[in-house]
C-alpha cells in the first residue's frame, strides 16, 4: 500500500470513530464516508482524483462535497492530529510531499486558539499564585490536585555563623463545587537542618490546612470574595497532630480582570489581572509548646511557631498569556495582640514595639506560571524576604525561598460545546404593522409620575397591567391600527379614571391623570404638667388647611385625632397653664405620637398685636455673647405659646439689636449670632422652621439716642416682627 492509500485509509478511521456525533448534528457518518470511498487506488489515481475534487468544492456544487467540509469543521482538532501523525510517516519514506498535497484542505480549519492558562495554585491550594489568593471563580465543577516544593538554604539564616537548610512539600486539592463556591485542602511535610539545631534536623509532618472560599462577579471583570481558613500543625517534636494549636484566618479577597474590564468599554484585550487580601490569623501555634519548655529561635521557624495574631496583606498582579503567565506579589503581616511575656526582660532578641516595621514579615514574590500541555499546570518562583530585623517571637523570614510545583486540572463539567453560526436566507412571512398605546399615568394635581397604577382594557378580554414603579409608564398590547380603546385606571390612593383612544400604526401616547383621594393620618398623645402627671380635660387644638380640629384629653391625659394628611400646629392649652405644642407634617396613612408637657403660666409677659409679638421683659445673654440666660426662658416660652395658638402667623422676623459701644462689624454679628439662637429656642419649643426668620441689625437701629446708660440698655433688645402681609 503506497503513502497516500495509507493517508487516505487514516483520514477514513478517524472520520468512522466520530460518525455518531456528526450523524447527531446532521452530518454524513463514517459509513457513508466508507461507501463513498472507491477501492484502493494506485498513486497516480489518487494524484487525478484530488486534481478533480478541488474546484469542485471551490464552486460548491455538490451538496456532498459541502456535508465533508462540515464533518471536517466537527472534528478538527482529531483530523489535524492524525494528520500530522501520517505527515511524520510520509517523512520518513521520503513521500512529504505528496501526503501534504492530499491533506492540504485540512490545513484551512479553523482552531480555537487559547488565550489564558488554566487556574494554578497557590502553597495553601487555592487559585492564585505563592501566598496570594484569587477571587476568580475557576468555574463550576472543576477541581485540582497538585504538588508544591519549598526550598531554600544558606549562612546566617537564623543565628549568626549558622547553616540552615529547608525542605517542605504541600500536596494540595481543590474544587469549586459550584460557580460562586469552592473549597481548598493541603497537607505538608517540612524538614529544616541548621547547624545549630538540638537537633540539627527538625521534622514537621503532616500539617493540615483546609478553607471553604465564596466569590461573586459583582461586574464584568471585578470579582469579590471570601475565604476561610484553618491551620491545624503536627506536635511538637512529633507526628500527631495538635488541636489545641488550632489557627484560624478569615479573610477578604478581590480580583480585577483589567483585560475584561477594558473590553466592557470599548478598549483593547489588556492582559492584566491584579488581587488584594486582607485577612486576620488568630494564631494559637505556640499552644505546641509542651509547659515549661523554652523555645529556642531554631526551634521557633523550623516548627512555624508565633506569639502573636497577624494582620496579613497580600497584593499581587499577573499577565495571563497563552500558555505561560509570569506574576508578581507582595506580602506584609502585621504581628498584633502578642501573647503573655513573649517581651520579658531578659528575652535574647528585641520586641516587635521596640523595633517598629523593620520585623514585621514582608517578602516579594516572582514567577512563571505554565501549561505546556492542556490541564497540567506548572510552578516556579521565588520569595524574598524584606524582613530587615529578627524579633522575639516571630519565626524568622528566609532571604529567599524556591517554590516549584505541578497541577492537573479536572473539569467534571462536561465536554466544551462549541456554537457554529451560519447564515440561512429564510422566506419570513411579514405580520401586519400593530398599534400600541405608550400611556403614563400622572397625579392632576402635582403632575407626578403615578406608579403602580392597574390599567384595564373594558372592551377586551386580557389582563390588567401596572405602570411603571418609578416612570408611571406604560405600553399596551398590540391592537389593530383604527381599534377603539375604553381604558379603565385604578390606584388605591386615587380616584377611578377612564381613558379613551384610537390605535394608530406604530406607538402613540396617551396621558391620563389621576385625581388624589383624601389620604387619612393619626395623632395621639398624652397632656402632662411639668412633673410628668396627667391633665385631663386639656384641650389640643390642630390647625391645618381646613377647619381646625379640637378635641380633649381622657383622665390620663390621652387624646387622638384622625385627620387628612397635611401640615398642623399642634396645641394643648389647660387653665393656669401655658400653652404648649408643635409644629408637625402628617404623612399620609402614618401616624404620630406625642407627650406635650404644659408649665404654670405664671405673670404674663407677651401682648400680640397686628405688626408684632411684644414682650415687657428683656431677653438676657450673656455680655458679649449670644448665650441666653435661664432668667429669659419664661418670655420665650409664652412667645411659643403665642406661636402655636394662633397658626394663621405664618412668619415672625427675629430681629436682634445692640447699642453702640464696640465695633460697629463685632455688633453686627453679635446680633444676628443673638438672633438666630433665640429661633434655635422656639424652634426646640416646637415651632416649624417656615415660621422664624432671624435677623441682626447691629446699632444701626436704635430705639433712643445711645446717649446715656438706660438709653443704650433699651437699645440692646430682641423683637418679634410680623409681616404686614401674610401668605
Amino acid at each position: 500500500m503506497t503513502t497516500k492509500e495509507r493517508a487516505l485509509g487514516a483520514l477514513i478511521a478517524i472520520a468512522m470513530m466520530t460518525s455518531s456525533s456528526a450523524s447527531a448534528q446532521g452530518l454524513p457518518s463514517a459509513e457513508d464516508m466508507w461507501n463513498e470511498a472507491p477501492p484502493a487506488e494506485s498513486s497516480e489515481e489518487v494524484d487525478e482524483r484530488v486534481g478533480q475534487e478541488a474546484p469542485v468544492e471551490e464552486e460548491a456544487g455538490s451538496a456532498a462535497a459541502s456535508g465533508e467540509v462540515e464533518a471536517e469543521e466537527v472534528g478538527a482538532e482529531a483530523e489535524v492530529e492524525a494528520a500530522e501523525g501520517v505527515s511524520d510517516d510520509a517523512s520518513a519514506e521520503g513521500e512529504s510531499g505528496e501526503t501534504d498535497e492530499v491533506l492540504g484542505e485540512k490545513s484551512e480549519t479553523a482552531f480555537v486558539e487559547r488565550e489564558r492558562i488554566s487556574p494554578v495554585m497557590n502553597l495553601e491550594g487555592a487559585p492564585g499564585f505563592h501566598g496570594v489568593a484569587s477571587a476568580i471563580s475557576p468555574g463550576a465543577l472543576m477541581f485540582q490536585v497538585g504538588f508544591l516544593g519549598e526550598a531554600s538554604g544558606g549562612s546566617n539564616v537564623i543565628r549568626l555563623n549558622d547553616e540552615n537548610r529547608t525542605l517542605s512539600g504541600n500536596v494540595a486539592v481543590s474544587g469549586q463545587i459550584v460557580e460562586n463556591f469552592g473549597f481548598n485542602f493541603r497537607m505538608q511535610a517540612r524538614n529544616n537542618i541548621n547547624t545549630f539545631g538540638r537537633p540539627q534536623a527538625m521534622l514537621s509532618q503532616g500539617d493540615l490546612s483546609a478553607g471553604v472560599i465564596g466569590r461573586y462577579e459583582v461586574s464584568p471583570g471585578v470579582w469579590l470574595g471570601g475565604d476561610l481558613n484553618l491551620f491545624m500543625p503536627a506536635g511538637f517534636g512529633g507526628v500527631g497532630l495538635s488541636a489545641s494549636s488550632l489557627s484560624l484566618r478569615p479573610r477578604f479577597l478581590a480580583s480585577f480582570d483589567i483585560g475584561q474590564m477594558s473590553q466592557q468599554q470599548g478598549g483593547g484585550d489588556v492582559p492584566v489581572v491584579g488581587h488584594f487580601n486582607v485577612g486576620y490569623r488568630f494564631d494559637q501555634s505556640e499552644n505546641l509548646v509542651p509547659e515549661g519548655v523554652q523555645l529556642d529561635r531554631v526551634e521557633r521557624f523550623a516548627y512555624g511557631i508565633s506569639a502573636y495574631d497577624l494582620v496579613e496583606f497580600g497584593i499581587g498582579a499577573e499577565v495571563p498569556l497563552p500558555y505561560v503567565t509570569p506574576f508578581v506579589g507582595y506580602q506584609l503581616a502585621v504581628p498584633v495582640n502578642g501573647r503573655g511575656g513573649v517581651c520579658e526582660a531578659d528575652r535574647a532578641l528585641a520586641c516587635v514595639s521596640d523595633i517598629g516595621g523593620g520585623a514585621f514579615p514582608q517578602k516579594i514574590s516572582v514567577g512563571l506560571k505554565a501549561e505546556p500541555l492542556e490541564n497540567l499546570g506548572l510552578h516556579a518562583g521565588v520569595d524574598l524576604g524584606l524582613t530587615s530585623s529578627d524579633a522575639e517571637g516571630l519565626p524568622v523570614t528566609l532571604p529567599y525561598n524556591v517554590i516549584f510545583g505541578m497541577s492537573w486540572n479536572i473539569d467534571t463539567s462536561g465536554p466544551t460545546i462549541i456554537i457554529e453560526e451560519r447564515e440561512v436566507e429564510k422566506v419570513v412571512e411579514v405580520e401586519p404593522t400593530l398599534g400600541y398605546v405608550i400611556g403614563s399615568v400622572v397625579n392632576a394635581e402635582s403632575g407626578e409620575a403615578v406608579g403602580d397604577a392597574r390599567i384595564y382594557y373594558t372592551n377586551r378580554e386580557l389582563a390588567g397591567q401596572l405602570s411603571g414603579t418609578e416612570s408611571g409608564v406604560f405600553r399596551s398590547y398590540g391592537f389593530e391600527p383604527g381599534e377603539a380603546l375604553e381604558l379603565r385606571v385604578v390606584h388605591p390612593h386615587y380616584e377611578e379614571a377612564s381613558a379613551s383612544y384610537t390605535v394608530v400604526e406604530g406607538e402613540g401616547e396617551l396621558e391620563v391623570k389621576l385625581t388624589p383621594l383624601p389620604r387619612q393620618a393619626w395623632v395621639r398623645g398624652q397632656v402632662t404638667d411639668a412633673e410628668g402627671g396627667p391633665l385631663a380635660n386639656a384641650t389640643v387644638r390642630l390647625s391645618g388647611e381646613d377647619e381646625p380640629i379640637q378635641v380633649t384629653t381622657d383622665e390620663e391625659g390621652r387624646f387622638e385625632a384622625e385627620l387628612q394628611s397635611g401640615a398642623y400646629t399642634v396645641a394643648a392649652q389647660a387653665e393656669g397653664y401655658l400653652t404648649a405644642g408643635q409644629d408637625v407634617s402628617l404623612e399620609p396613612d402614618a401616624e404620630l405620637q406625642m407627650v406635650l408637657s404644659l408649665s404654670e403660666a405664671g405673670e404674663q409677659l407677651v401682648e400680640l398685636s397686628e405688626e408684632e409679638i411684644r414682650i415687657n421683659e428683656r431677653i438676657y445673654f450673656e455680655t458679649g455673647a449670644a448665650t441666653i440666660l435661664e432668667r429669659s426662658f419664661n418670655v420665650l416660652n409664652q412667645v411659643a405659646a403665642v406661636l402655636l395658638e394662633n397658626p394663621q402667623i405664618e412668619r415672625v422676623q427675629i430681629e436682634g439689636h445692640t447699642d453702640d459701644v464696640g465695633d460697629s462689624e463685632f455688633n453686627m454679628e453679635l446680633s444676628q449670632a443673638r438672633a438666630e439662637e433665640v429661633r434655635n429656642y422656639l424652634l426646640a419649643r416646637g415651632i416649624r422652621v417656615e415660621r422664624l426668620g432671624a435677623k441682626g441689625f447691629g446699632s444701626e437701629r436704635p430705639l433712643v439716642p445711645n446717649t446715656s446708660n438706660r438709653n443704650r440698655s433699651l437699645n440692646r433688645r430682641v423683637e418679634f416682627k410680623i409681616p404686614s402681609t401674610q401668605e
